[in-house]
C-alpha cells in the first residue's frame, strides 16, 4: 500500500506481535506500525470484544496520524 501512497500498517494479536515484527523486518518494513490486540479471542464475551475493537480502532488512528504508516 505504501507504494501506492497510502497508509499500511498491520493488526495482530499478542500471540503474534513478535511473528508480525519479524516478518515485517523479513519484507524490509522494520517500522512498519503494527497495532496489537489481546489474545486470546474466541471465548471473550461480545461486550468484550466491541471494547477491544473500539480500543483497536483508537490505536490505528494514533499509528496512521502519529507515523503517516507509510513503511
Amino acid at each position: 500500500m505504501s507504494k501506492r501512497g497510502k497508509s499500511a500498517l498491520t493488526i495482530c494479536s499478542t500471540a503474534f506481535q513478535t511473528l508480525g515484527r519479524a516478518q515485517a523486518s523479513a519484507l524490509g518494513k522494520k517500522d512498519l506500525p503494527i497495532a496489537v490486540m489481546p489474545h486470546p479471542f474466541g471465548l471473550r464475551k461480545r461486550e468484550e470484544v466491541r471494547a477491544i475493537a473500539e480500543k483497536c480502532v483508537e490505536d490505528i488512528v494514533k499509528l496512521v496520524t502519529q507515523s503517516g504508516a507509510k513503511s
